[in-house]
């Protein structure tokens, strides 16, 4: 089709226009264009550093060897390829010999100054038998022949891998039109087809069939590009291509990076860690865990790391109970600090009007008002999922997933106009949550503001004053369902307002919670989390969510086209809530996400997220599943279809009974509340209850 290959081209300045590709400066001219794609493997990075501004492609050389034997008489010319994944070791024949290598668990970082050079012959890194050992241990067990083989070389040479393993595709954030393709590690060949095909889709498109978040370059932050963070990171990351990947899996290296200001406090509290997008957040809390003051904690690493280390019940279970009790029925404290908060805002109205656009629910709400809004592309998937909180006629706070810090920015900046002014206030507020039956009456005491439901509704926001401090930024929901507040505070705020907390919040039994612990009240509670759930190829149909649609809203918005054709045609694939009716968890391996569904027999679609339900006392997975006739046509979903199917899910081979739910269920408490019992985030009542705390506020 006229495409010209060039080789022996060195690339020397990548140019932007406006933010927009424009063309790229070669040793051997200049070449005018509108689109460019970086798969310089592991030169990606530093080709990402040779535009202004300069565009994050983390990836890091390490060492990887691959051992080469002398023709070995007799050997099987049909023998596979095998892999042994215990050993972290691979082999096959290769013309009359064997060709071995593997992932060592504990890999070395090559080119640390980033300067890898251009000729294949130079790059090759010199033998290093002790560090080889590991895996020549390993195949030496699983091929004792080889010891009688006559070695031939070994071979050293640079590999590219991301700091979590995962390929980096799609449009970088800092620049338009600019694409990478990179970081595909050993198999880049076999990647090469499905990558080129989305790289062109999103060239010709815009758009691509393939749902692509996980690993997208969007999913970045710019510390996951510090050469130091990524040189200590690679050290683990090829052995996790062997390695057992538990459940919650863990990195142990670059840690201890993004700290709230209440960490220590977590810490002291006995939190274990886990971390997402660099920041420690507390997964659950051991309050056995002793202190050495005597020798302090080398602080470039978490006191104690989350772990789980089994498919089946894990460690932690009895200490997340706890957790679990005291937010339903006490009063928990989580510190929500990581989660992406956005502010929005204009001069005029073009803030509103810029978001109705972007989002599908009606944002033109009273002031104080929060709404729980998807951000839909063309084919009415989530972009985002996300809170609004208008805090004043043209300003708007966006609290989105953790994960979304840099690929939520990047649709509002292709969506919004220059009038709306968006800034990143995630590091600037510690947010903490508070949520169970007495939270009402712990808040109280801590502040002048009457919070009674009349006054402070459920889903509105008000400015509070907590103890000494002011300007805390104050919302009347918690994401897991669970009466309660969370609370956005100033940083120079944050130890006063903990302190203060804990408190006043012990003669009502105020408990630390961690994720794990708000995870199994959102499962429970059946609330879809983008992510895990809800992705660029779900629908607000398909997930329950219609009535956060306002198809009838003044103005169009990004996907209402979409949403109305298949509101019109019926959803082929729906969200459920299924409980294990014959499931041991003692004895019983666990679900962890993506089993197989089946109804009355037949497959029918995948968990998302599972955890144990500890009201339910039973395991509980949500998914999405699908209803295909006998020649694979996908047909309807419908209430009747889940309703009167028998359900199983399949754990590790095993099918377990299950009762299928489409709508949230209201759980039994010590301390029922019709404030909270009446909101059901999927296939709930939702749109009349909004509309009734609306007008609450308009009426107040």
């Amino acid at each position: 089709m006229g495409v010209r290959v060039i080789e022996g081209c060195g690339v020397k300045k990548i140019d932007q226009i406006d933010k927009r590709v424009s063309g790229v400066d070669t040793s051997l001219g200049y070449i005018n264009c509108e689109y460019f794609v970086n798969c310089g493997g592991f030169w990606a990075r530093g080709i990402g550093q040779l535009s202004e501004p300069n565009v994050k492609v983390p990836l890091h050389a390490v060492e990887h060897y691959y051992l080469h034997t002398k023709p070995i008489p007799g050997l099987d010319p049909l023998l596979p390829v095998v892999r042994d994944q215990d050993g972290h070791i691979y082999f096959r024949e290769n013309k009359g010999r064997l060709l071995a290598g593997g992932f060592e668990p504990i890999a070395k970082p090559a080119y640390e100054d980033g300067k890898i050079p251009a000729s294949s012959k130079d790059r090759a890194l010199p033998e290093d038998w002790d560090h080889f050992h590991v895996l020549m241990e390993q195949l030496l067990h699983r091929v004792p022949s080889l010891g009688n083989a006559v070695l031939d070389r070994l071979c050293n040479g640079p590999e590219a891998f991301s700091p979590d393993c995962k390929w980096i595709v799609g449009e970088t954030p800092e620049i338009r039109n600019y694409l990478v393709a990179a970081g595909m590690k050993t198999i880049g060949i076999a990647a090469a087809g499905g990558v080129g095909k989305a790289t062109a889709e999103l060239i010709v498109t815009g758009d691509t069939d393939f749902d692509m978040y996980e690993l997208e370059v969007s999913r970045f932050l710019g510390l996951h590009n510090n050469r130091k963070f990524l040189r200590d990171r690679v050290r683990e990351v090829p052995g996790l291509h062997y390695g057992i990947m538990y459940p919650f899996h863990e990195f142990q290296t670059s840690r201890n990076l993004r700290m709230s200001p209440v960490y220590t406090r977590m810490r002291e509290a006995g939190a274990v860690f886990g971390q997402v997008m660099g920041y420690e957040r507390p997964t659950w809390f051991d309050p056995n865990i002793i202190h050495d003051t005597e020798n302090p904690h080398d602080w470039c690493t978490p006191y104690r790391m989350a772990y789980t280390n089994t498919f089946a019940k894990p460690p932690w279970f009895d200490c997340v109970a706890k957790e679990y009790e005291a937010c339903r029925e006490r009063v928990g404290l989580a510190d929500y600090s990581s989660f992406t908060k956005i502010d929005l805002w204009s001069e005029g109205n073009e803030v509103v009007d810029a978001l109705q656009y972007v989002c599908s629910n009606d944002v033109d709400v009273p002031v104080g008002s929060i709404i729980h809004t998807g951000m839909q592309n063309k084919h009415g998937g989530y972009e985002n999922d996300c809170s609004l909180a208008r805090l004043a006629e043209n300003h708007y706070m966006m609290i989105a997933p953790t994960i979304q810090q840099t690929r939520c920015k990047v649709w509002l900046r292709k969506h919004l106009p220059p009038s709306v002014a968006m800034s990143d206030v995630t590091s600037m507020f510690t947010a903490l949550c508070i949520m169970g039956p007495f939270t009402r009456t712990l808040l109280s005491e801590l502040t002048d503001t009457d919070l009674h439901p009349r006054n402070f509704p459920f889903f509105t926001f008000k400015m509070l004053d907590v103890g000494l401090a002011n300007g805390i930024r104050t919302m009347n929901l918690t994401h897991t369902g669970e009466l309660g507040y969370v609370l956005y505070i100033p940083n120079e705020f944050a130890l006063h307002v903990y302190s203060s907390l804990i408190s006043a919040g012990e003669k009502y039994g105020i408990t630390h919670a961690g994720h794990y612990a708000t995870r199994s009240l959102r499962v429970e509670k059946f609330y879809a989390f983008w992510g895990q759930d809800l992705d660029t190829l779900t629908t607000p149909l398909e997930c329950g969510r219609v009535w956060r649609v306002k198809f009838d809203k003044k103005m169009d918005f990004i996907g209402r086209d979409a949403l109305l054709k298949q509101r019109e045609e019926g959803v082929k694939r729906m969200y459920i809530h299924l409980v294990l009716e014959d499931h041991d968890s003692e004895i019983d391996l666990w679900p962890w996400g993506g089993e197989p569904i089946y109804r009355d027999g037949k497959y029918v679609g995948m968990t998302t997220t599972t955890g144990y339900g500890y009201t339910f006392k039973k395991q509980v997975c949500l998914g999405f599943i699908e209803n295909t006739d006998s020649r694979g046509v996908k047909q309807t979903v419908t209430h009747d279809y889940v309703t009167s199917g028998h359900f199983e899910v399949d754990i590790a081979g095993i099918r377990f009974s299950a009762k299928a739910n489409i709508h949230s269920p209201i759980l039994p408490s010590k301390h029922p509340d019709q404030e909270r019992d009446a909101y059901q985030a999927t296939r709930g009542k939702g749109n009349e209850e909004m509309n009734t705390i609306h007008q609450i506020v308009k009426t107040v």
